[in-house]
């Protein structure tokens, strides 16, 4: 099995306005190079995310270990290169020196070399970036599991610019960045509460967001229970679009709540392998625990007004997206409003995924309905030559999740907006750190929706806004239904 790169090949495209062949030939032309000051905290969390968000794009990459007191130890040495290995093992992370001025180099540390292009240290639950001739102030705490991958992902972000060669006025570079997604007006490192354990938590979706949650929780080494809900199963275009998973994964076409279940060490994980309107029957029945928190990542309007009929406490949704598929955004909901409906209005006009995949491949709505059943010959029976074709690459894989499957491979919905895992991993830091912030009180007050483009970066005094129950919305015309069931809920569990 190949690695399939058209994902992170056409988000590039999007962004740098050019045809997808042209970005992957600008991609495989490229190299990057990355050292690290191997006494910094958290350097091994952010290497490990840093290394697979680079080997998920089809560029040469390497890594100098480094010498005396600072060198990278050897055994974290062997695990990037395994780690590179499991994504794409025909472009293996090259180890050693590299010569001249062609790569771009990147150091995770504050003490880069003068031809480092951009540096990058975790502080705190926050990250701290500079670019050449910026000098690193003191960091105020050592770097977190949350703060690793939020480095990481804005140093793979600023590779992106140069590797897909983002046209100006498409990209910003800022060359002093300090961000916290716990407090995001504040400094990097001022935040330093350890998280909670999880309790009656359910993570829904499993996708891109969904694994760069888990992976932020597994490096934060959280503890506890967590329900994870999702009815897909892993496939070879996620290899590069999702935070964990390998080919051998996506070839043993793994189901994504086992993924993520087997990337959380420390968490019981109740996987549900089904929709989010399954759990929620699941839940009405107590063979599911209610959950008081639930942390979004979907990708479409109706499961996210799902997600909000679980009716629990506190929703905190993350989202990607935008005109090119790079911006991020967080939700904080509450039952009482403003509510996932009242961030997301209901497009009555708009084709559902069933739909759309049914006009793209000529599939009958009730197979398409029998979504965990693998496709056999004997669905093609019904198709015409040109849906036949288009189908058949998909044989022996299960219907649902096909739709963006089947676009990328020749399908004509350009509305389509692939993420990349640097992406929406930066998405997942803000769901974590508005979980850490909620749940420790060091947020209160109104929901608060963030929002900003990955390719121009977090704009702390910008990109917040304090929301209010919309009129008319569901949460406002039934307050007393919504009363009810959570109560009912309450007891049940």
């Amino acid at each position: 099995m190949r690695t399939d790169y058209s994902r992170s090949v056409r988000l590039g495209g999007l962004a740098a306005g050019v045809d997808e062949s042209t970005l992957r030939e600008r991609m495989e032309g490229s190299q990057v190079h990355l050292t690290a000051d191997g006494h910094l905290p958290a350097v091994a969390e952010t290497l490990e995310v840093l290394v697979a968000d680079l080997r998920r794009w089809p560029v040469r990459l390497s890594l100098d270990p480094g010498r005396g007191p600072g060198r990278l130890d050897d055994a974290l040495v062997r695990k990037l290169a395994e780690t590179a290995a499991g994504i794409d093992p025909d472009r293996p992370l090259r180890i050693g020196e590299v010569l001249g001025e062609g790569p771009l180099r990147l150091h995770v540390g504050t003490e880069p070399l003068p031809d480092v292009a951009v540096a990058g240290a975790p502080d705190g639950h926050g990250t701290r970036l500079r670019h050449a001739g910026h000098p690193f102030p003191r960091l105020n705490a050592p770097g977190t599991g949350l703060g690793a991958v939020l480095t990481a992902a804005m140093l793979a972000g600023e590779a992106f610019k140069v590797v897909a060669g983002l046209p100006e006025g498409k990209f910003q570079v800022t060359p002093v960045v300090d961000f916290c997604p716990v407090l995001p007006g504040e400094q990097p490192g001022t935040a330093i509460a350890p998280p909670p354990a999880l309790e009656r938590v359910l993570l829904g979706g499993g996708g891109a967001i969904g694994t760069g949650v888990a992976l932020i929780l597994d490096l934060l080494r959280v503890s506890g229970k967590l329900t994870v809900v999702d009815r897909e199963v892993f496939e070879k275009p996620n290899v590069t679009s999702y935070s964990t998973g390998t080919l051998a994964d996506a070839s043993a076409l793994l189901p994504k709540v086992r993924l993520i279940a087997a990337r959380l060490r420390r968490i019981k994980v109740i996987p549900f392998h089904g929709t989010i309107q399954d759990s929620i029957e699941a839940v009405d029945t107590g063979t599911l625990p209610w959950p008081r928190t639930v942390l979004g990542g979907l990708d479409s309007i109706d499961a996210r007004h799902d997600l909000q009929r679980l009716q629990a406490d506190l929703t905190l949704d993350g989202s990607t997206g935008g005109p090119v598929g790079t911006t991020v955004a967080l939700h904080e909901a509450l039952p009482t409003g403003p509510c996932l409906r009242c961030y997301y209005r209901a497009n009555h006009t708009e084709k559902s995924a069933e739909q759309r995949l049914h006009e793209l491949t000529g599939l009958p709505l009730a197979r398409i309905a029998r979504g965990q059943e693998p496709l056999t010959e004997k669905d093609l029976e019904c198709l015409g030559d040109q849906q036949r074709e288009l189908v058949q690459q998909f044989l022996g894989r299960p219907v649902c999740g096909l739709i963006n499957s089947a676009e990328l491979s020749g399908g004509t919905d350009d509305a389509f907006r692939p993420s990349a895992a640097f992406v929406a991993q930066q998405a997942a830091c803000l769901v974590v750190g508005a979980w850490i912030a909620r749940s420790t009180g060091l947020v209160n007050g109104p929901m608060r929706r963030i929002e900003y483009d990955t390719r121009f970066g977090p704009r702390p005094d910008q990109m917040t806004d304090y929301w209010t129950p919309t009129p008319g919305c569901t949460c406002q015309k039934d307050p007393g239904l919504i009363s009810h069931v959570r109560e009912t809920r309450r007891t049940i569990s």
